[in-house]
């Protein structure tokens, strides 16, 4: 029987269902969210924004095969999430759910037609 492989937010309960929650999403909000959490993650871990500006532009998609890979926000606002202690993308996930449940209930209800 061949071993399911385990991505590093499957591990926590809590932040495989924010990935899932983001995954479902339209990928204009996805997009959105993506930013934001990239802007919080790089205040908390007091990174240059020049450099993510770099990665932004170097990325190339072709090199990855994660749902998340195919833009390049988020894409890095995924592998932000990564960079950040346990403390700290507990405190964004916890700010960012309400936005993306937000947005799924809108979805739900039909509301963004």
């Amino acid at each position: 029987m061949k071993k399911r492989f385990v991505r590093w937010y499957e591990k926590d309960e809590y932040l495989n269902a924010f990935m899932n929650l983001l995954a479902d999403l339209d990928p204009e909000v996805q997009c959105e969210i993506a930013i934001d959490i990239i802007m919080k993650a790089s205040d908390m871990i007091d990174r240059d924004y020049t450099k993510i500006i770099q990665e932004v532009g170097n990325y190339n998609p072709r090199d990855f095969k994660r749902w998340y890979d195919k833009n390049p926000n988020i894409h890095l606002a995924i592998e932000s999430l990564r960079d950040l202690n346990e403390s700290q993308r507990d405190m964004v996930v916890r700010e960012f759910s309400d936005k993306i449940l937000s947005s799924h209930y809108i979805k739900i209800e039909g509301l963004d037609d």
